[in-house]
C-alpha cells in the first residue's frame, strides 16, 4: 500500500493559506533560474548514457536500441513544451519544501547536480533533489524526485501508488536511493490540469536496486540484440515504441558509430571503433566515417 505523505501535503497547504502565498512566491523567485534544463540552448538528438530513468522499461532490447542510438527522435512543439514545463515545476517543488521548513540541496559543493554513475561509466543519472526535514521522514535525509502528470495518469497515481502506477519511476527512485544510501525518497508531483499535488514516502527496495542494476549490465554489454518483448509489430507495446520502425519494420537504424559494427563499448563511459584503432567522443560518434558498416544485429529477427 502507497505511503502517502499526508502531514507534507496537509503542512503545505496550511503555509500557502497562511500568508496566501507570499513566503512561496518569494522563494520560487529565488529558486527559478536554478532550472537550468528549462534555459539550456544547446540539445542532442540523443542520451549520450543510459538513463536511470528508463530502466525500468519492460523491454530490453527498445533499451539497447536507445543506448545504440538506433533511432532519432523527432519531437512536436507541444511535446517540447512539456518538456520544458517538467524543468520549471522542479523550482515549485523547492519552494513548496522550504516553505514548510525543509532544507533542500540540488547541488553538491562545487555547485554541480548530483549525478549517479553505474557500470562502466555508461549507466547514470541526475538527482532532482536530497531533502531534509520532512514531517514524515524528520533529519533524515532522503531523496527528492519531482513529476509531472496528465490528469488520467495523476488520478492512476492517487488511486494505486507509484509502485503500481509508475513503475519506471519506482526503478528510477530505488537507483538513486541505492547510489547514494538514502532509506527512503519523496515522490511528489503534480496534476497539470489543475495543479493538485501529490506526496509519497517510497522506502528503498534492495532487491528491485539489485535486479535491475543487473539489467543495467546486461543492456550495456550485450554485443547483440536481446529478443524482443513480443514479435507482433502490432502488439500494443510495441505499436508505441520509437524503435518500431528499426525493430519491425523496414527501416534502418540512424546512421552513427553507435549502429555500426567496429564500435566497441569501453570502461569509463567511453567508445572506441576498431576499424580505426581510435577512442570516439561523442561528436565523434554522431559524425561516423567511411568505415561505417551497419551492425547485422540492429535488424536481428530474434
Amino acid at each position: 500500500m502507497a505511503r502517502i505523505a499526508n502531514a507534507t501535503l496537509s503542512a503545505i497547504e496550511a503555509a500557502l493559506v497562511e500568508d496566501q502565498g507570499a513566503r512561496f512566491r518569494t522563494l520560487l523567485g529565488k529558486h527559478i533560474t536554478n532550472a537550468g534544463d528549462a534555459f539550456r540552448g544547446e540539445s542532442s538528438p540523443f542520451r549520450a548514457h543510459l538513463g536511470a530513468s528508463l530502466i525500468g522499461r519492460e523491454c530490453t532490447r527498445e533499451l539497447w536500441y536507445s543506448f545504440h542510438w538506433a533511432t532519432k527522435n523527432v519531437f512536436s512543439g507541444r511535446m517540447h513544451r512539456l518538456f520544458n514545463r517538467g524543468h520549471l515545476e522542479e523550482p515549485r517543488f523547492v519552494a513548496l519544501l522550504e516553505m514548510i521548513g525543509c532544507t533542500v540541496w540540488q547541488v553538491d559543493g562545487q555547485g554541480k547536480q548530483f549525478r549517479i554513475t553505474g557500470h562502466r561509466g555508461h549507466f547514470g543519472g541526475s538527482i532532482d533533489a536530497v531533502i531534509s526535514g520532512l514531517p514524515e521522514m524528520g533529519t533524515t535525509p532522503v531523496l527528492g524526485e519531482f513529476k509531472t502528470h496528465g490528469d488520467k495518469s495523476f488520478k492512476k497515481l492517487q488511486d494505486e501508488g507509484v509502485q503500481s502506477a509508475k513503475w519506471e519511476h519506482f526503478v528510477q527512485m530505488q537507483t538513486y536511493m541505492g547510489k547514494l544510501q538514502l532509506p527512503a525518497a519523496l515522490y511528489l508531483a503534480v496534476n497539470k490540469n489543475d495543479d493538485e499535488i501529490y506526496a509519497e514516502i517510497v522506502m528503498f527496495d534492495q532487491t528491485v536496486y539489485d535486479r535491475y542494476q543487473q539489467r543495467s549490465v546486461i543492456v550495456i554489454d550485450a554485443v547483440g540484440a536481446p529478443k524482443r518483448i513480443n514479435q507482433s509489430p502490432g502488439w500494443f507495446k510495441c505499436k508505441f515504441c520509437d524503435h518500431k520502425p528499426v525493430c519491425h519494420g523496414t527501416a534502418l537504424p540512424e546512421k552513427n558509430c553507435r549502429t555500426c559494427v567496429h564500435v566497441k563499448v569501453g570502461d569509463n563511459a567511453t567508445w572506441s571503433c576498431t576499424a580505426r584503432d581510435r577512442d570516439l567522443s561523442e561528436e565523434d560518434q554522431l559524425a561516423g566515417c567511411p568505415s561505417y558498416v551497419m551492425n547485422p544485429e540492429m535488424k536481428a529477427t530474434l
